[in-house]
């Protein structure tokens, strides 16, 4: 065998391997699923809704039920169209491949010449902290996989599919609109196909149900989650937790105040860092910037939510470890991975609530880094080059 196919054949093992470290779980979570669809689920939410949809019912009739925008019934309809649990496989196998694809997809514009090892290390990195959002059935983790989509989509110029994922966003999560409004500030070609994919966003729902039917749901969705973004129960895992756990308890305006502000600062960081960085790393700064804001300051971050920061963090470890200037970053992001997705569970008995300071505390530390690596050099990556 000559060195090539060696190579070759190394390479062709990393890659299943990392295929391997998720489809086992998955295949886990699926014989679970058959077994009872209901139990630890969150996909009840999604059929009830989409089935409340085309019977012309009121999506945000449960308060504190379905926290999405009307078009994501839409977008569930044909999982919720398959018999259960069918239906709920399926969603869930679609959630962990586009988080493959992401990674492996971004991977390619990283390290083109060592794409299989690389992507094998970021898998097993990544795979911790999804676990929960994979058995419960969040769109969490569609909405990661779709982040990095879009990081490689942007690396590559490919402006039409970069939109599209920035429409998906929004329409997985409406969290989404954050990146919606960082991303344009340096990627101006986004402009054209991303006002054009909102306005067909905008008027999808119009496509599948009378305009009263459908103005009544959008004044109903804005109603709704304006009511739950200044909610302060103790239950979710935002930057409020920490500050509660530390004796802080914030009202809503002072809340409401603190997000404002983090927003310019995560605005003024990403235009400092988009002028200096290079690409792939430009993007993937992008999705950092726009996820660690999401996980701090959106009032309603669980502890499952985590899994939206985890494939970026997961990327950006493994290109961290192999470079001097990174390597501290590097490893940071590592103890945060294994951290997050393993303590909480292993202190669970102990204490259930650990998860939702220590969380946000390990990637408030990562935001910090990430500041301080764009203040005073203008990148968080300081990467001589973007192969190996």
């Amino acid at each position: 065998m000559s060195l090539s196919q060696a190579a070759t054949r190394q390479s062709r093992k990393y890659r299943l391997l990392g295929h391997f470290l998720w489809l086992l779980p998955l295949a886990v979570v699926c014989v679970m699923v058959s077994l009872d669809p209901a139990k630890r689920s969150v996909t009840p939410v999604f059929h009830l809704a989409s089935g409340r949809w085309w019977a012309r019912g009121e999506l945000y009739a449960d308060a504190r039920g379905y926290h999405y925008l009307p078009q994501f019934a839409l977008l569930f309809a044909p999982f919720h169209a398959l018999p259960v649990p069918a239906g709920d496989i399926l969603w869930r196998s679609l959630s962990v491949a586009l988080v493959l694809g992401g990674i492996a997809a971004f991977i390619r514009r990283a390290r083109p010449s060592d794409p299989d090892r690389f992507f094998f290390l970021a898998c097993l990195l990544a795979l911790a902290p999804c676990l929960g959002a994979v058995r419960n059935g969040q769109a969490n983790l569609a909405f990661a996989g779709l982040c990095m989509l879009l990081a490689a989509f942007l690396a590559a110029s490919r402006w039409n599919l970069a939109a599209a994922c920035l429409v998906a966003l929004v329409a997985v999560k409406p969290l989404g609109l954050v990146l919606v409004l960082l991303a344009p500030w340096h990627y101006r070609k986004l402009l054209r196909p991303l006002a054009l994919g909102l306005a067909v966003f905008a008027a999808l729902p119009f496509f599948f149900a009378s305009p009263a039917y459908a103005v009544s749901q959008y004044r109903a969705a804005a109603e709704h989650l304006a009511g739950w973004s200044g909610t302060t129960e103790s239950r979710f895992a935002d930057l409020t937790a920490l500050l509660r756990m530390a004796g802080l308890e914030l009202d809503r305006g002072a809340a409401f105040a603190l997000r404002a502000v983090a927003a310019l600062a995560t605005l003024g960081l990403w235009i400092r860092a988009s002028s200096r960085s290079r690409e792939p790393w430009r993007a993937l700064t992008l999705v950092l910037l726009g996820t660690v804001y999401l996980m701090l300051f959106n009032p309603m971050t669980e502890k499952n939510s985590y899994a939206i920061v985890a494939p970026a963090f997961a990327v950006s470890a493994a290109a961290s470890l192999g470079r001097p200037m990174t390597r501290r970053l590097g490893w940071l992001l590592v103890f945060v991975l294994v951290s997050v997705g393993v303590l909480p569970e292993l202190l669970w008995r102990l204490t259930r609530n650990f998860g939702l300071w220590w969380d946000p505390f390990t990637v408030l530390v990562v935001g910090a880094s990430m500041a301080y690596a764009i203040l005073r050099r203008g990148e968080v990556f300081a990467f001589e080059e973007t192969g190996p």
